[in-house]
């Protein structure tokens, strides 16, 4: 039989959930800053070549800026997985 978690066990999933919370905003700020700031036209001298739709908006990014993006999504995606993982089972935990 499991033993049920304490305080002291659940500051991992609180500290997870924040960190979880600051990355999605940071990936949602990051991509409206794209979305305000980045041209409409693609300029290939600059190498604004990857075209990205932001709220109905067509802009363009470098490589590296593409892969940011990509990166903090995805980074998102799974830091909120990891904390909804660690919640469930620390409420599975404590029910037992």
């Amino acid at each position: 039989m499991a033993e049920p978690l304490r305080k002291s066990n659940r500051v991992p999933v609180v500290a997870t959930g924040i960190l979880a919370l600051v990355i999605m905003a940071s990936t949602v700020y990051l991509v409206h800053y794209y979305g305000e700031t980045r041209p409409t036209v693609a300029e290939e001298q600059s190498g604004r070549i990857h075209s990205a739709t932001i709220h109905s908006r067509t802009v363009y990014l470098t490589s590296e800026e593409y892969a940011l993006v990509i990166t903090t999504h995805v980074l998102a995606v799974v830091s909120a997985g990891v904390f909804l993982g660690l919640l469930l089972r620390s409420i599975r935990f404590s029910r037992s």
